[in-house]
């Protein structure tokens, strides 16, 4: 990438840039300026959620798809100073082999991504803290990802030891034994869908991750070294969120 003499806050986001490794300069996407409103002001390619996301959130990445069934997207990773929103980088992802469907009307083991916008609030992985800010857990064998639906811990990282779901990893109201899925889950950003007060039934286990072998079961995932930098690039005084849909449906204003 052709690097140019930058300062304050844009230099920041060429360098990250550069460690995500796009190849391609951040361009810069102005916005109003801030105003007694408690809500940012419009999201980059995600009307929709233009006044239903808090100005305190500066770090946004959005997962645009061709359409509803598509099992393919771009994530584009966003960056704010206050006053103007900054495409720092942009990759290819997978979704879940069924496509994409709304939050509110997904099911557990459908294999689809659920579309809205979520927080970022945790990471986790199978290697050491990159370097993040977030909390961060390297797993070891005794976590698992509650996916029982008749446990009290459904849709959160628990302990084998402690119990309290069922530890089986196959079959029936089975949960991810995180430490064992593979590359993957070497850094994972845990997307909030369906927590943390979950319902039961709608999933559990939603998390940006590094791409696996094809599909994910309705995960959004991205190649490795690049879900590395970005777990590394979060910070949670940035209060990062995620916008995931179609891109007509992200781009269609709604009240």
């Amino acid at each position: 990438m052709k690097r140019a003499t930058m300062s304050g806050f844009v230099a920041l986001v060429v360098a990250l840039s550069i460690a995500i490794g796009t190849g391609a300069s951040a361009s810069a996407i102005a916005r109003p300026m801030a105003t007694a409103t408690t809500f940012a002001p419009a999201i980059p390619a995600a009307a929709r959620f233009t006044g239903h996301i808090s100005a305190s959130t500066s770090q946004v990445i959005v997962v645009s798809s061709a359409a509803w069934r598509s099992t393919t997207a771009t994530l584009t990773v966003y960056s704010s100073n206050g006053h103007t929103w900054t495409r720092v980088t942009s990759m290819p992802a997978r979704l879940g082999y069924g496509g994409l469907v709304p939050a509110s009307h997904r099911r557990q083991d459908t294999g689809t991504t659920p579309a809205g916008q979520f927080g970022i609030t945790e990471t986790f992985g199978r290697q050491v803290n990159p370097g993040t800010t977030m909390p961060f857990k390297q797993v070891t064998a005794d976590d698992w990802w509650v996916e029982d639906r008749t446990s009290l811990f459904y849709n959160q990282m628990h302990s084998a030891l402690a119990g309290g779901f069922r530890v089986s990893a196959s079959g029936f109201n089975s949960s991810e034994q995180l430490a064992a899925v593979g590359s993957q889950y070497d850094y994972v950003a845990v997307i909030n869908f369906n927590r943390p007060n979950p319902v039961i039934d709608r999933g559990a286990g939603i998390f940006l991750h590094a791409n696996g072998r094809g599909l994910t079961l309705g995960c959004v995932s991205v190649e490795l070294n690049r879900m590395r930098s970005i777990v590394k690039w979060l910070k949670p005084n940035a209060h990062p969120r995620i916008i995931i849909g179609p891109a007509t449906w992200l781009n269609t204003p709604v009240a």
